[in-house]
């Protein structure tokens, strides 16, 4: 059957209480890198000027509604919605929409780096901040891994929410098998994720819902107070939770025989 999350979780917890400067740290370079290129990619496209934007047209709206009657507020949001900044307005840089496609992808292979280093640290394996930059080293299946998921899961969704949660729950170790062999292709990633998740699928999204408050916590500090200092904690227990989760499915795993198959 395997373990239940709480187990799952407090394997996670006993890693974060052995190493807990070390974690959080590396924690703090990765979520300072993916937000700086998440940044530096919505400065490129021009959409981090339309949310200011949008956010001033909001901020002046609701200082009306305070003291509006029934009738005035019905004219505020007409004219909110005739104000607000169009969504083409920052997408007529074409050579600045690219950049910013360029710059968004470069967060995929450091995730996979940061996944990399978890794994490291949930076997008790040395790590430093250079783990991080094992994702770039094999860039190109990760991308490669990354937009056929996303294929998959867009055209499952696009039928039913049901069958684009079972494809990403399928596909969802694909990562983890890379890093621990990358001289595997994509599709055989995800291929030996499919086999790995059989059976699995829906102990992974009791795992994944167990979050749902640290999501929801996480979400409402960073609203507040304009930086996710909660993420600091949360970003490496949600990853070690899934490596204890990954490492449990590999003793009972055999792959199908036949040649690898590479990308």
């Amino acid at each position: 059957m395997g373990s239940t999350s709480r187990v799952l979780k407090l394997r996670a917890k006993s890693t974060l209480r052995r190493r807990l400067g070390a974690i959080l740290l590396i924690a703090v370079i990765f979520i300072v890198a993916d937000t700086m290129l998440s940044w530096l990619s919505g400065e490129l496209d021009g959409s981090n000027a339309w949310f200011q934007r949008f956010m001033e047209q909001i901020n002046a709206s609701a200082e009306k509604i305070a003291s509006a009657s029934p009738e005035e507020m019905e004219q505020i949001f007409t004219d909110l919605m005739g104000n607000m900044p169009s969504v083409t307005s920052f997408s007529k840089n074409a050579f600045g929409i690219v950049l910013s496609v360029l710059v968004s992808l470069m967060s995929i292979p450091l995730s996979v780096g940061y996944t990399n280093h978890i794994l490291r640290e949930s076997r008790g394996e040395e790590t430093h901040v250079s783990s991080l930059l094992f994702g770039f080293q094999v860039m190109w299946k990760a991308l490669v891994i990354s937009l056929l998921t996303g294929l998959i899961v867009g055209l499952g969704s696009i039928f039913l929410l049901i069958p684009g949660v079972i494809a990403t729950m399928m596909f969802s170790l694909s990562v983890m098998i890379l890093v621990d062999d990358p001289s595997k292709g994509p599709i055989q990633c995800m291929k030996e994720s499919a086999r790995l998740m059989r059976g699995h699928k829906w102990r992974l999204f009791k795992l994944e819902f167990s979050f749902f408050f640290w999501y929801l916590g996480a979400n409402l500090v960073t609203a507040l107070i304009g930086l996710p200092l909660l993420n600091i904690y949360l970003t490496p227990y949600l990853y070690l939770t899934r490596a204890e989760f990954y490492k449990e499915l590999l003793p009972v795993y055999r792959p199908d025989p036949g040649p690898e198959i590479q990308f």
